[in-house]
């Protein structure tokens, strides 16, 4: 079963609209900084990614530094090919974006 890696969670944000593309995954709480160093928050997103694979989903929330390491250890694990949910305001429901950094993926399905 796929899973939705949710960057940070966010307090007061519904996610639950994103549970059809698989099983929702919390990378990091709402209350988590970067402050002097990335290293720490690296780790852990590189712990909670261990076994991420090109079938699970991005969906981008929180601090842009964190969206962009989570952005960077998925891209390691699947060769470049992310797909990500983007939210839609008037459905009121998320799609999906694929992107694939290295053009290896040649039907996006």
């Amino acid at each position: 079963m796929a899973r939705v890696f949710i960057t940070q969670e966010m307090h007061g944000r519904n996610f639950l609209p994103a549970r059809h593309y698989g099983k929702l995954v919390a990378v990091l709480p709402d209350n988590a900084q970067i402050v002097i160093s990335a290293t720490p928050v690296l780790r852990k997103i590189q712990r909670t990614f261990n076994d991420y694979s090109v079938d699970d989903y991005l969906l981008l929330s929180g601090d842009p530094i964190i969206m962009g390491l989570c952005m960077m250890v998925a891209s390691e694990k699947t060769n470049g090919i992310l797909r990500m949910l983007k939210w839609e305001k008037r459905e009121k429901d998320y799609y999906e974006v694929t992107v694939d950094y290295y053009d290896k993926e040649k039907n996006y399905g």
